[in-house]
């Protein structure tokens, strides 16, 4: 079960982390695969700003995952991050502000990883705090 956590955040950290790398350089790119073209500079930099706030914890899922269990608030929090990333992007496609093509692969992303850390938690371990 542990073994399997570790694989958990290693992964959810890669995935972090390629995604940060590339809002913080490729803003441009990354909001025109998602239907946003020509957007004034500002969100650009709103963009890499959110590429910075992903890279950083998600480097840290990286280090956590070689002793989760001593490590178990950054387990919590990447299954908190990924709820409420989860929650704030169906809150924005619900009320039609972004369509879910713009946001269904994080959405994706956040519904099976919180689940697979769900399942993965070690409860009689580390009980969540």
């Amino acid at each position: 079960m542990v073994k399997g956590l570790k694989i958990a955040m290693i992964v959810y950290g890669a995935i972090g982390i390629f995604l940060g790398l590339g809002l913080v350089f490729f803003p441009g790119k990354l909001l025109s695969a998602s239907g946003l073209e020509n957007v004034p500079g500002y969100v650009l930099w709103f963009e890499s700003i959110i590429g910075v706030a992903t890279l950083v914890p998600s480097f840290f899922y990286i280090l956590a995952a070689r002793d989760p269990l001593k490590h178990i608030m950054w387990v919590q929090f990447a299954i908190v991050w990924s709820f409420v990333d989860l929650i704030a992007n169906l809150f924005f496609v619900i009320r039609g502000i972004i369509t879910f093509k713009m946001a269904g692969s994080v959405i994706i992303i956040d519904i099976i990883f919180m689940v697979i850390l769900l399942i993965l938690y070690p409860w009689r371990k580390a009980p969540f705090s």
